[in-house]
């Protein structure tokens, strides 16, 4: 019995954060109300605000979701013996066609993650998630660390080279390039990426590795 209130309770939660994305994607966050979302997730406002506190810990909730699943098919790809370049172009390329899409959602996703307070008095400045968003900022950073592990494995990156470390300032390094870019398309957002990436990485790469030009969106 405890088994299925379980499942239905992350059921309902589920279904609370995809029914407020939708809403979020057509319209963005500050049009939407809680009797919004409340209505579209056929719940009571009692018991939206039991699952969520914010509708950023809403929208984090399905960010997290959709980089998961994006890690387990990394993972997939790797044990299946992949080319970690392939794999990167795979996950980058997915993760810069959303920040496009969803540009409008971006800021609120990015200010919960780096754990940037809104600007004080600023009329529908984004509520902040900090818990939600550690664990956003974490869920980011363990879809770039495998494949950061299987270059390391394959002689691309140092041995000495802190993965955990390079993982966690990667994913600052691309929130903060969608923050601020201003970028039009995808492949502009690649582009950027790989500017910073290469700054970031330089003295990781094993010498070879940097001649050869690893990792190159």
């Amino acid at each position: 019995m405890k088994v299925d209130r379980q499942e239905q309770d992350d059921a309902r939660r589920e279904r609370i954060a995809r029914a407020a994305f939708e809403l979020f994607a057509r319209s963005g966050l500050d049009a939407i109300s809680a009797q919004d979302i409340a209505q579209a997730a056929f719940v009571s406002r009692t018991n939206l605000y039991r699952y969520f506190p914010s509708k950023v810990h809403m929208l984090l909730a399905h960010f997290e979701k959709a980089v998961q699943a994006s890690r387990d098919d990394a993972l997939e790809r790797l044990r299946a013996g992949a080319n970690p370049q392939q794999v990167w172009d795979n996950v980058t390329g997915r993760m810069a066609d959303l920040g496009v899409r969803y540009r409008h959602l971006v800021g609120a996703v990015g200010q919960a993650v780096l754990g940037a307070p809104p600007e004080a008095g600023r009329p529908g400045a984004p509520e902040r998630a900090p818990g939600d968003g550690l664990r956003t900022a974490l869920t980011l950073a363990a879809l770039v660390q495998p494949v950061l592990l299987a270059m390391q494995a394959q002689g691309r990156l140092r041995p000495e080279a802190n993965v955990q470390m390079l993982s966690v300032l990667l994913v600052d390094a691309f929130i903060l390039a969608l923050l601020h870019g201003g970028h039009r398309d995808q492949r502009e957002v690649l582009r950027d990426w790989q500017d910073r990436f290469s700054l970031l990485m330089y003295g990781a790469l094993a010498p070879e590795s940097t001649a050869r030009g690893e990792l190159k969106d």
